[in-house]
């Protein structure tokens, strides 16, 4: 779902509504989960390398060719893959089983007609 918004959002910018900013983004998506889950400096700045490094380079995919009306549904599944083990090597036990809590809560929130905001 994180993706997903993801995805959804990165093609609104690249299709002009604003200055798409791979490094802003992941700022924001790491500072509420450094909020959210009480992340240490070196959980903030793994994830905040991996969440940057990973906008970049969808921005990259969406902007040679994945952005022209095709969507690679197996490509968005291994990102997601890739962030979901990244996430997991990064969190403690404890902070993991609130952001998959989380996560559920938000996908719950999806299936009955909306993102319901706040998601990671």
């Amino acid at each position: 779902m994180t993706l997903l918004a993801l995805v959804l959002t990165t093609g609104a910018f690249a299709q002009g509504f604003g200055d798409f900013n791979p490094e802003e983004m992941a700022k924001q998506q790491v500072a509420r989960m450094k909020e959210t889950y009480k992340l240490n400096d070196t959980q903030y700045n793994k994830l905040l390398k991996f969440f940057t490094d990973s906008t970049k380079k969808m921005m990259e995919d969406f902007q040679n060719g994945g952005g022209q009306g095709g969507f690679d549904m197996e490509a968005m599944q291994k990102r997601m893959k890739a962030q979901n083990d990244t996430i997991k090597s990064v969190l403690t036990e404890e902070q993991y089983k609130a952001y998959e809590e989380d996560q559920k809560k938000m996908r719950e929130r999806f299936q009955q007609g909306g993102f319901g905001g706040g998601g990671f």
